[in-house]
């Protein structure tokens, strides 16, 4: 594999090729964006690419020679990736890391090392790393990879090239699923709306989804106009009080909802993304005027962001209870 075969983030890798083609390759790069979204996996073409042996400044690796093949193996001595041990980086992992750039490449025309989760080190790791950015060894290629750049110390920031990567297309996502993982193409479609535009969470939510009950959502929460106060409470109840296992489900609800929308308005050219609940779908939204239908839509959006932004559960679901009663 090599940058031509990366499924999208086209900006990010026309701006690495243009700094090896430019010969204005920096010492510290930053990609930032969600979780699972091929940041290391460009981090690695990237590294291909900068000591690829079939020639000078080359834009990409040739897959061919030596050092492409030992990169892909993850056997290559100048090439290094650094995951956290659990939750995040340890101490010894970092200073492990820091003590490999005082050598010069074995191999390679650049040491190469990918740092992923830099958004969840500890302060004392951040300040340590930080000498070293200040002052790089001019053979050297760091590359921090992290989710969330609030969580970077600024001193950290400013000394890093910044590389934003942008959630993939749905379509990407899904047809990947479909080709490279052999995924039916309904299956892959949910679990591709559903991701945020991330193959890898594509793929870690799919045993999750299968246990989340869809038609127990669309009939009796979704498409229920009215719930008693024991209906409300039973729901709340049943949904789990994981905030990531409960911001899926409310994710889920939000494309029910939206086929409900599609259903309603016949919008022309789109396809339903729980194609299989169809007929159920057809007996729920003849009692549904649209406006209705998207003021559900608003409310579950504004209390899956409150919930994600560590707003308390409960509360944020009894109040969108209480704000989709009709009327």
């Amino acid at each position: 594999m090599s940058f031509k075969d990366v499924m999208g983030h086209e900006r990010p890798i026309n701006l690495l090729q243009r700094a090896i083609a430019q010969e204005k390759v920096v010492n510290s790069y930053l990609f930032l964006g969600n979780e699972g979204i091929g940041k290391t996996l460009v981090a690695h073409q990237f590294a291909k690419a900068l000591n690829c042996l079939e020639g000078e400044n080359r834009m990409d690796g040739c897959d061919r020679c030596l050092s492409c093949k030992k990169i892909d193996r993850h056997l290559h001595p100048d090439v290094s990736l650094i995951e956290p041990e659990g939750q995040t980086l340890k101490v010894e992992q970092v200073r492990e890391m820091l003590r490999g750039l005082a050598y010069r490449p074995y191999e390679g025309r650049r040491r190469v090392f990918i740092l992923a989760a830099a958004d969840r080190m500890k302060t004392d790791m951040s300040n340590t790393l930080l000498k070293t950015l200040e002052e790089p060894p001019l053979h050297t290629v760091i590359i921090l990879l992290a989710n969330n750049p609030r969580w970077i110390l600024p001193t950290i920031l400013s000394r890093c090239r910044s590389i934003r990567f942008n959630p993939l297309p749905s379509h990407l996502v899904s047809d990947w699923l479909i080709k490279e993982k052999g995924l039916e193409e309904k299956e892959a479609y949910l679990l591709a709306s559903l991701s945020e535009g991330s193959p890898g969470k594509a793929l870690e939510i799919k045993e999750e989804i299968a246990g989340i009950p869809r038609k127990e959502l669309l009939a009796g929460w979704m498409g229920s106009k009215s719930l008693s106060i024991e209906e409300k409470e039973g729901w709340i109840e049943s949904l789990p009080s994981q905030r990531e296992n409960l911001h899926l489900i409310l994710e889920m609800a939000k494309t029910l909802l939206r086929d409900l929308i599609v259903m309603k308005t016949s919008m022309e050219g789109s396809r339903l993304i729980h194609s299989d609940l169809s007929e159920e779908m057809e007996e729920i939204v003849g009692g549904w005027d649209l406006s209705s239908l998207l003021k559900r839509m608003e409310i579950l959006h504004h209390t899956s962001r409150a919930i994600r932004g560590n707003a308390n559960t409960r509360l944020s679901l009894e109040a969108m209870m209480l704000s989709w009663a009709e009327g």
